[in-house]
């Protein structure tokens, strides 16, 4: 099935390239991308001073919505998450938490996710294809549409915008990373949305090669890395892709990050009994960490369907959290946000009548 592809996915330079294509001025780059960005227009109509015959023209050729909301549910936490269905009938989710003003929105990168790890529902999922950038941007700008027309405010008083971004939702956002440094890049833009890169965070199961590509593409985003284990047999038995790549060569790739980004790395951290958290695990996960300019962000496993996993008592978080506090390591555990929705992390997967997800 072919659709006319989502008219936020192109930058400026392309959307010039287009309208000189179509004989119309590139100034309207500028125009439009106002519309789309800055007012998050819903359609082409609403572009007022844009030309009527351009506008037709846009219409002909691109969509300017390329998500439509099935349905949305809201936790007794204020967690919000969102059924979206694409134009090829395919389902991704999205997650916005809320925190004291702040807005946090956990974007989908890909419909399912090819990584399988043990612990993560999008995984019996399977993998589908990659989203726009174009649909990753109408994730937020879908969320920007709720705050405005729930009434709610931020730290200010004004009507709420999405503060921060977290590509941590269905599917590995570095298995599209083109499409991930567009959004990164229209996101960070001073005409556009005007968000600092340290509000935008980019999780990876751990690809190697496209940690080094990051930096190399300069996009502007903070990384974040799901360690989940500190050894290689754990590792493996849970995220695969520590298969390919261990962990010898994804601490090289942090290492290679850190020096020449200059940025902190947080490493996502599930908390598994008898596998992550142990005292053996805090001592490796010690030695991860002391030579780095790192923070570990733990979490609790959430319920799955994996019957082999479990996750710990109380008891055995704090008496882990207090061992890695104890070298200095900074790490803060994250209560799980939306449980009761299924948006809390690891969570995500669209539930098609008779699938196990």
């Amino acid at each position: 099935m072919q659709w006319n592809r989502n008219i936020r996915t192109l930058n400026n330079d392309e959307l010039k390239a287009w309208l000189r294509e179509v004989d119309e001025k590139p100034f309207r780059a500028d125009q439009i991308q106002n519309w789309l960005f800055c007012r998050q227009v819903k359609s082409f109509d609403e572009m007022l001073n844009i030309p009527p015959a351009l506008r037709q023209k846009m219409a002909n050729q691109f969509a300017i919505r390329g998500l439509t909301e099935d349905k949305h549910m809201v936790s007794v936490d204020g967690t919000v998450k969102w059924l979206f269905k694409t134009e090829d009938d395919h389902h991704i989710e999205t997650v916005m938490i809320p925190a004291n003003g702040r807005y946090s929105v956990c974007v989908s990168t890909q419909v399912g996710c090819a990584m399988n790890c043990a612990f993560c529902r999008t995984a019996k999922m399977g993998f589908t294809r990659n989203l726009e950038a174009g649909e990753i941007l109408e994730e937020i700008i879908n969320v920007n549409w709720y705050l405005q027309e729930s009434g709610l405010l931020d730290e200010e008083g004004k009507t709420a915008q999405v503060t921060n971004i977290i590509f941590m939702g269905m599917g590995e956002p570095l298995n599209n990373l083109e499409n991930v440094h567009r959004v990164c890049c229209t996101l960070h833009n001073q005409k556009l949305f005007n968000m600092g890169r340290k509000r935008m965070t980019v999780s990876t199961s751990g690809i190697v090669p496209k940690i080094k590509e990051l930096v190399d593409r300069n996009t502007p985003c903070c990384l974040a890395i799901s360690l989940n284990s500190t050894n290689n047999e754990y590792r493996s038995s849970v995220m695969p892709v520590n298969k390919t790549w261990p962990i010898e060569k994804l601490l090289e790739a942090v290492d290679e990050y850190i020096r020449r980004t200059d940025n902190y790395v947080t490493f996502e951290f599930v908390l598994i009994q008898n596998i992550t958290c142990t005292p053996r695990a805090a001592k490796e996960l010690i030695r991860i960490c002391a030579p780095r300019r790192v923070k570990v962000n733990a979490i609790v496993l959430n319920d799955g369907d994996d019957p082999t996993l479990h996750a710990p008592t109380a008891e055995e978080v704090e008496d882990f959290l207090a061992a890695v506090r104890a070298a200095e390591i900074q790490i803060t555990i994250r209560n799980a946000r939306g449980r009761d929705i299924l948006a809390a992390c690891g969570q995500l997967a669209y539930k098609k009548e008779g699938q196990k997800c």
